[in-house]
């Protein structure tokens, strides 16, 4: 079994992070390779940019992922760029974190969100409202199951400080400022958000959407007696399954 994760990003800044979260979730016979949309002509940003500058160099790489063999591919943003004509471009299972979230929530109950509200950087178009949540659930056939959606403040390292990383081809650097930024939040405002989705919109499941924030929930866990899904596990799990159930042999 062989799954793709692809990072709709021109700069690789998340790509070693992201298999670290999701390579212990898989079975032991599943092969990962995560990746990036960096030299397909994607300009460099800390965070999503606008999907006018990606969306071509994606739905190509996906195409790549089955010409080279993958059973699997997953879109690691939870806006669920490009999935509905990925979709229609290849034979193998795509799919992206909000898709698996809504899948997933199902066997637990009431799914609430925690969607992040980040200020744009420069090239950048981060929603400002959780409309995108309420659109992509009610999409999905997740309307009947939907506790509601609660935004959280997330932080943007400081412009120059990201135009340095760039500059520098610092990849590295730049993941670890968004994650520190990410992981604040968690220990404040989604934290906070998380205890509202449960106390007071009545979630028997929570879903964080920004696969930034994959791999750092375990305090927000220690908060709250319901299950937390992980933007990434819950992607690449959903896909190895739907690949497993698609085999022939």
């Amino acid at each position: 079994m062989r799954i793709q994760v692809i990072n709709p990003l021109g700069v690789d800044n998340h790509n070693h992070t992201t298999l670290d979260v999701v390579a212990p979730a898989v079975s032991l016979d599943t092969e990962l390779s995560v990746r990036s949309l960096a030299g397909t002509g994607v300009p460099p940003t800390a965070f999503l940019p606008s999907a006018n500058v990606f969306m071509n160099q994606l739905l190509t790489t996906i195409v790549e992922a089955e010409r080279d063999g993958y059973d699997a591919a997953v879109i690691a943003c939870c806006s669920d760029p490009g999935l509905e004509d990925a979709k229609d471009l290849v034979s193998i299972p795509v799919t992206a974190p909000m898709e698996a979230a809504v899948a997933t929530g199902r066997g637990f109950g009431r799914l609430g969100v925690i969607a992040p509200r980040i200020q744009s950087g420069e090239g950048e178009n981060l929603p400002q409202t959780a409309n995108w949540v309420r659109r992509l659930v009610h999409r999905y056939g997740g309307a009947y199951a939907f506790a509601g959606v609660v935004s959280a403040d997330s932080g943007h390292p400081p412009k120059e400080e990201v135009e340095g990383y760039i500059v520098r081809g610092d990849d590295e650097g730049l993941g670890a400022a968004v994650r520190r930024e990410m992981t604040a939040s968690v220990a404040g405002p989604a934290g906070e958000a998380a205890e509202t989705a449960w106390r007071e919109l009545e979630a028997d499941v929570l879903f964080f959407a920004c696969t930034l924030w994959g791999g750092l929930l375990d305090p927000v866990r220690e908060r709250v007696p319901i299950p937390v899904l992980d933007p990434l596990v819950t992607s690449v799990q959903y896909a190895e399954l739907l690949a497993r159930a698609g085999r022939k042999n």
